[in-house]
């Protein structure tokens, strides 16, 4: 019967629901249907009225051109005369607001005359003036020259002025808006289109789209004056259109609205009908629902009961915990099968009913409890005294090991529920957390001894951070801001800073002859000695390698710091005995003295590492106080430095190349690439003044690179298979990525590698010894050639020529030079030209002068040579013709000498 019941209350509810569902779609539906059809209207009502809009103001417009022959021919001025036209045309009142100018154009475009002062400084398109037979046309979109406005140029055609036509400049922001106030929606988009869909005008205007075809385009069938619906109804992109035409051309008239926008007031009734069908089908669910609840609340009032206490009874046996129950006279009401499980020697004695002291007592005969050690009454009457208290907890051992956790509360009725929980886990995780607390205390104790570590190591990275590691004296960053807070205490009182700059003389010497470990050892003696010599060792600090500096206040300047400078270089020089070892050095001392205003630590260094080098350019052990010349060096320095760096920017050098003979064949075999540097005001600098400029500030790497692309592009010009040689500096070698640089030039002007020599000195084969053989490797297996330059000078070695893929070697000049007047320097040149040529070198005889000296080489074994003699620097074409044209060197005057400076870089 209550089943039954419930159906009838649910199919009741549900018709009613679905009665109502197809009712307030239908209603939504025919809604939708009647405002498209009001859209649809509204907006063709809005087109006609727009369309009058239009057609009233062109018909005025019109009207207005339609006037100009009557007008002239009553003022008797004709269309030609520019003057008296345009006075005609600007005292000329119509009232609209419709057009902005009205003009005579000529028949090639131009403007004859013109409503207003600025009308005629500008010319119209050629389209203007060719009108067609139409007595009215409509020309444009044109941007206005003048305004920068979109306009629509209306032409009337008067035939008896034989090609002048009357224009009225429409500007069509004004049209537009006109358009908009004939009744139109804010919300409705007009336009003006050609016949063929091109956009002549926009409201809201785009100016992306002003000129351009529309997209997408009009269906080509349309009725006049009827909407259609572009895409879907209801999406985002879909409009509602109508087009109308005009009276004039193929103007018409296009008005859009989003479909969204149309329907939007449907949309708002929509969501109002939805609501209230909703909001009554929850009321009507919620009644029924009522009911049904009702009715099931009677249906569940009966099974509750007779589930109760099976519930009890599988909640209780499904604690993990063991559960009992006592009543108010301590007899046993229930207990589930994990606490007969804990108490398994027990269980047999729990029975419903049985009195709690009888179920204890017989426990303890079987050794149920491990406590009880004494009198078992004693024992008994214990847990029943704290068992009557009915509250706490007591931890008890199980036979078996595990221990419980005992927990009894009373219950109103004056019964007792008891909690049985094995804490076996629990104790042993507490004496686990015991030992990792332990363990954690240690960790924390070692943790603070390595904290106090690194506090120790941040004050040792302090220190060092201000001083030096090997001396602990003041280092390069600490001494300049020294220097800097004693310039300016010196601005208020008596005292005059001096800088004294040391360089100990021979110190490599040491390094090289008795290692790293007694240089160390005699830097500690200098730093110790140095102490003594002053009264503030704050003074003191080593700047780095073997240079250290001091600074003096005084106000007898520079008389104590020349007396200072002379007692640190005696005491210096006294012998130092290191590790049984007797070493005597000397000091070279330069000073520079802030004798004013104005000095900042950057100066006062630079002065005295001036005065340092001027030191030891005048010998050993001594010192030098910086004077107003080496100021003028310094500044004459800094100037070439600047202007050196201006020039590599723009590229103020060119090349010379000189060339290189054959001795064999006295053929032309190559060229050298000389670089040369044409200052606009200095005039042509000599490369000995600049080259080691550039190669300390490093801008020999960006100089070089230009070098060797404009060589290498010259060398792809030269006949056969001449070969461009091409100054390679350490600093290229060091500081910059040289084979990168080769290779990609390489690539860049296709130049054969094997026709590029790369020439080399010494001094980059002896730094950094390792990293240069690498290099120039990774260069030789590019293809190019590895030439020695100025061998036999400097640290020559034997063991370069074995060591480096070396495949030339150029005798210096002073060697060549000597050989015809000092038989030992032949005898050099010699021996060298035959060791190279063992170890399958070729040899170049550099600086050749006299027919003399060209001999000698030749007789010497030389294979190629490179003088003044052969050919004098020159650009690269002009050495070419130059070379490629002469006589054979060895036909040259026997008596003939120039003096030879070309192997400068």
């Amino acid at each position: 019967m209550i089943k039954r019941l419930k159906l009838m209350v649910v199919a009741g509810a549900a018709v009613i629901l679905t009665v109502a569902a197809i009712g307030a779609s239908n209603l939504v539906r025919q809604r939708e249907v009647t405002a498209w059809r009001a859209a649809e209207q509204s907006l063709e009502g809005q087109a006609v009225a727009a369309e009058n809009a239009l057609d009233r103001q062109l018909l005025q417009v019109d009207g207005a051109l339609a006037s100009f022959a009557t007008l002239f021919d009553v003022a008797q001025i004709g269309p030609g005369q520019r003057e008296p036209a345009s006075r005609l045309l600007r005292g000329l009142n119509f009232q609209t607001m419709a057009f902005r100018d009205l003009l005579l154009v000529g028949p090639d475009g131009s403007i004859i005359a013109s409503a207003r002062s600025s009308g005629a400084r500008h010319s119209l398109p050629l389209d203007v003036a060719m009108v067609s037979r139409a007595p009215t046309n409509l020309i444009g979109p044109i941007r206005n020259a003048v305004t920068g406005d979109w306009s629509l140029y209306v032409a009337r055609r008067i035939p008896a002025w034989h090609g002048v036509v009357p224009v009225a400049e429409v500007p069509l922001h004004t049209m537009m808006k006109l358009l908009a106030e004939a009744g139109v929606g804010s919300d409705t988009r007009i336009s003006l289109e050609r016949a063929d869909g091109q956009i002549v005008a926009m409201l809201p205007h785009d100016e992306l789209l002003i000129g351009k075809p529309r997209v997408p385009a009009l269906p080509t069938r349309l009725a006049k004056g009827k909407a259609f619906l572009i895409g879907e109804r209801g999406s985002e992109t879909a409009t509602l259109n109508v087009v109308r035409g005009s009276l004039y051309g193929d103007i018409r008239l296009v008005l859009s609205v989003k479909s969204t926008e149309a329907l939007a007031d449907w949309r708002q009734d929509r969501d109002r009908t939805i609501t209230a069908a909703v909001i009554g089908a929850l009321l009507l669910s919620a009644f029924a629902g009522a009911i049904l609840l009702a009715i099931h609340q009677r249906e569940r009032a009966d099974a509750e009961r007779g589930r109760a206490a099976v519930l009890l009874d599988n909640a209780i046996e499904a604690m993990s915990d063991g559960f009992v129950m006592w009543d108010e006279g301590d007899r046993l009401v229930t207990c589930n099968q994990r606490y007969r499980d804990l108490y398994a020697l027990s269980a047999p004695f729990m029975t419903a009913g049985a009195h709690f002291e009888d179920i204890i007592r017989k426990g303890v005969e079987l050794g149920q409890y491990p406590q009880a050690t004494g009198e078992i009454e004693e024992f008994v009457r214990d847990v029943a005294t704290w068992h009557r208290q009915g509250s706490g907890s007591i931890e008890r051992l199980l036979p078996d090991g595990r221990w419980l956790l005992i927990t009894e509360r009373r219950m109103r009725d004056g019964g007792t529920v008891g909690i049985r929980t094995d804490i076996t886990a629990l104790r042993g995780a507490l004496a686990e957390l015991a030992a990792a607390n332990t363990r954690a205390n240690e960790a924390a104790e070692e943790a603070r001894q390595q904290n106090a570590a690194l506090v120790e190591q941040e004050h040792r990275i302090r220190f060092l951070a201000h001083h030096d590691d090997l001396t602990s004296l003041q280092n390069r960053f600490a001494f300049r801001s020294q220097i800097t807070k004693s310039l300016l205490r010196k601005e208020g009182g008596s005292a005059v800073a001096a800088l004294l700059f040391l360089d100990l003389d021979r110190f490599k010497d040491v390094n090289d002859t008795l290692g790293h470990p007694v240089g160390d050892l005699l830097l500690l003696s200098v730093a110790e000695r140095l102490k003594t010599c002053v009264r503030d060792t704050e003074c003191v600090a080593r700047l780095g390698g073997d240079e250290f500096a001091v600074l003096s206040l005084d106000p007898g300047q520079p008389q104590q710091a020349v007396a200072l400078a002379t007692r640190i270089i005696e005491v210096l020089s006294e012998p130092y005995v290191l590790k049984d070892r007797t070493i005597s050095i000397s000091a070279s001392v330069g000073i520079a003295i802030a004798e004013s205003s104005g000095f900042d630590a950057d100066l006062l260094l630079k002065q005295a590492d001036l005065a340092l080098y001027q030191a030891k350019a005048r010998g050993r052990g001594v010192c030098c106080v910086f004077t107003a010349e080496m100021d003028e060096q310094l500044r004459a320095r800094l100037a070439l430095e600047m202007d050196l760096r201006q020039a590599v920017e723009e590229r103020q050098f060119e090349l010379s190349y000189q060339p290189i003979f054959d001795l064999k064949s006295s053929k032309l075999c190559g060229f050298e690439a000389l670089l040369r540097w044409h200052h606009p005001e200095r005039g042509l600098v000599g490369p000995a003044e600049f080259v080691p400029l550039a190669e300390e500030t490093r801008l020999i790497v960006d100089l070089g690179e230009w070098v060797l692309r404009q060589a290498c592009m010259d060398a792809v010009q030269l006949p056969g298979d001449l070969r461009i040689a091409v100054n390679l500096s350490p600093v290229q070698l060091i500081f910059g990525d040289a084979v990168a640089t080769v290779r990609d030039i390489l690539g860049e002007t296709g130049l054969d590698p094997r026709r590029l020599e790369l020439e080399i000195t010494e001094t980059a084969l002896l730094a950094n010894d390792n990293r240069n053989l690498g290099t120039l490797r990774s260069l030789k297996e590019l293809g190019v050639r590895i030439v020695l330059d100025d061998f036999g000078t400097g640290y020559s070695s034997l063991s370069h020529l074995r060591l480096f893929p070396l495949d030339k070697v150029k005798i210096d000049r002073s060697f060549v030079r000597d050989m015809t007047a000092h038989s030992d320097s032949a005898a050099i040149v010699a021996a060298v030209a035959a060791l190279a040529a063992e170890l399958g070198m070729t040899t170049t005889a550099e600086g050749i002068e006299t027919q003399d000296q060209l001999d000698a080489v030749d007789r010497a074994g030389c294979t190629e040579a490179q003088g003044y003699l052969l050919g004098k620097p020159q650009p690269i074409l002009k050495a070419v013709h130059t070379t490629l044209f002469r006589r054979s060197p060895r036909n040259r005057n026997q008596g003939s000498r120039a003096r030879d400076t070309s192997d400068t870089p």
